[in-house]
């Protein structure tokens, strides 16, 4: 059986460990799940009865919900589901352990949209809705016990398009858009047709990319061994995150101001807000809360650095200083997919797509 993999696994085991916990203790309030228990509840949970609808807004929401369920027990991994079942079971009982604190009145799930009082732009994954009226939005990760997981998700080309940054560094988009043709895709055998110019285009907030330069990438990857290490194809991957890693450091480094509000609207940060945010990391069958420096650090900087590890393809840092401190983040540009000709939208397939990641503060 042909599992999913990259960003289609991703999207689908996060509703594992943000959506079932929220079915199940609307539900079931105070009562602890296993794996099997919770497996088996999720399996027959009724999402047209009160308890199943307490976790969504509205209708959309809901279906798709309802795919995400059924999607969740064929297409994912054994392995990779019994990992993310058990970190839904930690992230129950930590939700669990705040209703003996103080009584929640529902979970909800916030997928599309946030609940009423919530800013649109707030990063909780869930909101724990309590009987007080007060509400608290969480943003889970689940990963190993000294991993990192990132608390910035996105990509370089919808960093370029932020307005802060278009301000400070208003030819970012386009100079990186002219690196990437002359050192990558003007490289791999496309015809004459294909040009710096329209090679891909960006129309709004999409990339859209030239169907004759996607067959002349199919047809490098193929001449170049396919999935071999170290060919000709991976190479130009390599030189397309260096150049990628090095344009943003550009603009990271040009204007403090912009950079610190791009920190500060991103990097979903434990920042005191009318609905507080807490980080809360699963790891096997146990949640915590995690602690966050940056929050405070951040005011007082007056100094940037971001420049590139240079033992890595895809990792980079930025130093943010005050006048005694440094504090040093640690960042990540990579492909969220592998390259395959039936779906060739990983690696140099990414165009000005990469995954854009911030992992936490280096210790």
């Amino acid at each position: 059986m042909a599992y999913l993999s990259g960003s289609e696994q991703t999207t689908i085991t996060a509703s594992i460990t943000e959506l079932f916990p929220a079915l199940w203790f609307n539900s079931k309030k105070a009562v602890r799940p296993n794996v099997k228990t919770m497996t088996d509840f999720i399996l027959k949970v009724n999402l047209n009865t009160t308890p199943g609808k307490k976790a969504f807004l509205d209708r959309q929401d809901t279906e798709q919900g309802r795919t995400y369920i059924r999607q969740t027990f064929s297409v994912i991994n054994p392995k990779m589901l019994q990992e993310k079942m058990e970190n839904a079971v930690a992230v129950t009982n930590y939700i669990i352990d705040s209703h003996l604190q103080s009584k929640i009145k529902q979970v909800i799930w916030g997928y599309r949209k946030k609940p009423v009082g919530v800013p649109k732009d707030h990063a909780g994954d869930i909101f724990l809705m309590f009987q007080s009226g007060d509400i608290i939005g969480v943003s889970l990760k689940a990963g190993g016990e000294k991993t990192q997981e990132p608390k910035l998700n996105t990509y370089v080309g919808t960093t370029l398009r932020q307005e802060y940054f278009k301000q400070s560094s208003p030819n970012a988009e386009r100079n990186l858009k002219k690196r990437l043709w002359k050192e990558v895709y003007s490289k791999v055998g496309a015809p004459k047709s294909v040009t710096e110019e329209n090679y891909y285009v960006v129309s709004g907030k999409q990339t859209k990319t030239n169907k004759v330069m996607v067959e002349s990438l199919v047809k490098f990857w193929t001449k170049s061994g396919g999935d071999k290490p170290n060919n000709a194809f991976d190479k130009k991957y390599q030189t397309m995150a260096k150049v990628c890693r090095e344009e943003l450091c550009k603009v990271v480094n040009k204007d403090v101001k912009a950079t610190k509000e791009w920190i500060l609207k991103e990097f979903r940060l434990q920042t005191p807000q009318k609905v507080p945010l807490i980080l809360v990391k699963a790891v096997g069958l146990k949640a915590s809360e995690q602690g966050d420096p940056l929050p405070n650090f951040l005011p007082k900087v007056t100094k940037v650095k971001a420049y590139l590890n240079p033992t890595s393809v895809q990792e980079w840092f930025i130093d943010i200083m005050s006048s005694n401190r440094k504090m040093t983040l640690l960042m990540t540009i990579r492909s969220d997919a592998g390259f395959r000709p039936d779906k060739p939208k990983g690696k140099i397939g990414k165009f000005n797509m990469l995954k854009l990641l911030y992992r936490g503060v280096k210790k």
